[in-house]
């Protein structure tokens, strides 16, 4: 597995001295970090100061760490984390923030907040994976264990084996029975939630205030709502950051809404050029350097801070929005911002996309 990347290296969080990486390059550490075996090493997450990197079933935070930059730090485990758990790296599942990181054991269905300011060890919280009784009958707990976790900021969402969502990092259940379809999927804005479900249903609730949440207003939403402009249309993916969201449809469509200061939605206007925001979610149309609309099916998506990535089905790598640090591939002093999608990078066999804040990483088989 080969890691193409491009964006903000500030923090040293991507094992090399150059400050911006413009320009998709191999991830390829610098000679101090060579005991680091490439072929084996996985990028877990992406944040602003720091990634956390998995190699053979042991995650270090590399970038800043302890008021220092260009660290590479074995994350230490919770005291109460059996070693034979430890040691099954698919049993576990490790996230963070600028503030905290939160590992979750799948096996004990435990989950451990460590404090980056205070470098104590983890605080163990309690998941309670009962629903709440006047919502359901009490029934034998069944295989209802973790499997993902998502964390910004502002934001924390889980979600578990049977498909229930919980919120906030001391969990609280989410109700979301009247949603169609089984939890598949959830991803978490700075300010705003979104889940998909296994009939292609996408739901969003939280702040509004940046249309971020699809439903054609400003209104806030204290619930899972489904989002009515998506209803006819099967949705197979969904990845959401900063204050807008992208949807992957199954016919190879993809449908952007929310804030689009710097162009992140990446929707042409072919009258003018502007950065005009969307409160319904809109059919996202690519057009080349000439002007000819590209008729391809979109196969990936994923959303930075305040740009976004596309994976088409010809493997070519379109970026779109900020590109402050060179996260969309091309040199920042040529484009600051980009406004539509535009083609920056064409990978040679199976890949995917992944975005952080302000990095754009494409993985390649």
């Amino acid at each position: 597995m080969v890691y193409y990347i491009s964006g903000s290296n500030i923090f040293g969080q991507w094992l090399c001295d150059d400050i911006v990486l413009s320009g998709f390059r191999i991830f390829s550490p610098s000679k101090e970090y060579l005991d680091l075996s490439l072929c084996k090493n996985k990028v877990v997450q992406i944040n602003w100061s720091y990634n956390i990197l998995e190699s053979n079933g042991t995650f270090f935070i590399s970038g800043a760490w302890g008021g220092k930059e260009h660290q590479l730090v074995k994350i230490p485990l919770p005291t109460a984390l059996p070693a034979a758990t430890a040691t099954e790296k698919d049993e576990i599942i490790v996230v963070g923030n600028d503030y905290k990181v939160v590992l979750i054991s799948k096996n004990l269905n435990a989950i451990w907040v460590f404090e980056l300011s205070k470098e104590l060890d983890f605080k163990r919280i309690n998941f309670n994976v009962e629903e709440p009784l006047e919502h359901c009958v009490k029934k034998q707990k069944l295989d209802k264990r973790i499997t993902k976790a998502v964390v910004t900021n502002e934001s924390c969402l889980y979600l578990t084996s049977e498909g229930s969502v919980y919120s906030g990092m001391l969990p609280s259940y989410v109700d979301t029975k009247h949603c169609k379809g089984k939890v598949s999927d959830i991803q978490c804005g700075y300010e705003h939630y979104v889940l998909l479900t296994d009939e292609g249903k996408v739901y969003t609730w939280g702040n509004g205030r940046r249309l971020q949440l699809g439903h054609g207003d400003v209104s806030n939403q204290d619930v899972p709502t489904e989002v009515d402009a998506l209803a006819g249309v099967t949705i197979i993916k969904i990845s959401a950051s900063g204050w807008h969201t992208l949807a992957l449809s199954i016919c190879g469509d993809v449908y952007a809404w929310g804030w689009n200061d710097t162009g992140q939605l990446g929707i042409k206007h072919l009258e003018k050029e502007c950065n005009a925001s969307y409160s319904v979610p809109t059919l996202l149309d690519l057009f080349d350097v000439n002007g000819k609309e590209v008729i391809k099916n979109i196969k990936d998506i994923s959303c930075g801070s305040r740009h976004s990535a596309i994976l088409l089905e010809d493997n070519t790598v379109w970026t779109t929005g900020c590109n402050k640090y060179g996260q969309l591939g091309f040199a920042e002093e040529k484009y600051p911002t980009v406004n539509y999608f535009k083609k920056a990078f064409q990978c040679y066999g199976d890949c995917s996309l992944m975005c952080g804040p302000w990095n754009t990483v494409i993985i390649s088989n």
